[in-house]
């Protein structure tokens, strides 16, 4: 592996955001058997460590191309895009309104230990996020994403991460307490 070899590049897939979480997984598990440590264990200490490092480079890009949201913000930094940096709209007043509203019936749902309302306001908030990953999707469609949409990608990315923090805490406050089951 060569030190410059981006995560896409690691995993041998296309640098774009469609990618298939089914290749994603099989070109991890074909190169995790190549550079494993374990094949290296009798090799010279310099091979064992750089068979290490190949190992977590190689699960790095991993973790980061499986998760939709990682791998937008990744293809922004390769496009020498800030992915948090333009994030002007994230804050619009209809967003506001809606996320005070989320956290209002959230507050009151814990307060009131009322678990279904808790699962039904975890539920809309991983739905709003599925319409962000497509959406996204949809603009890394067009091959001038970098320089037409760069923007529109960091506002949605900031606002899964209001979606996300929802989800769970709704989910934390919803769960039955450790060791009652």
């Amino acid at each position: 592996m060569d030190r410059r070899e981006d995560h896409f590049s690691l995993l041998a897939l296309p640098r774009e955001f469609g990618v298939l979480l089914a290749d994603v997984e099989q070109r991890f598990r074909d190169r995790s058997r190549q550079v494993h440590p374990d094949r290296f264990a009798k090799a010279e200490p310099r091979e064992r460590r750089l068979a290490l490092e190949r190992a977590t480079r190689l699960n790095d890009a991993y973790r980061v191309i499986r998760d939709w949201r990682q791998r937008a913000a990744y293809l922004l930094r390769l496009a020498s895009q800030d992915p948090f940096g333009d994030t002007r709209g994230v804050h619009d007043a209809e967003f506001l309104e809606e996320q005070l509203e989320l956290r209002e019936a959230l507050a009151l749902a814990k307060m009131d230990g009322d678990l279904p309302r808790l699962q039904e306001l975890a539920r809309d908030a991983a739905e709003r996020l599925v319409r962000l990953e497509r959406e996204l999707g949809e603009l890394f469609h067009d091959e001038r994403w970098y320089s037409d949409h760069a923007g529109d990608v960091a506002r949605r990315l900031a606002r899964a991460r209001y979606y996300d923090n929802v989800v769970v805490e709704a989910e934390r406050a919803a769960a039955p307490p450790p060791g009652r089951h």
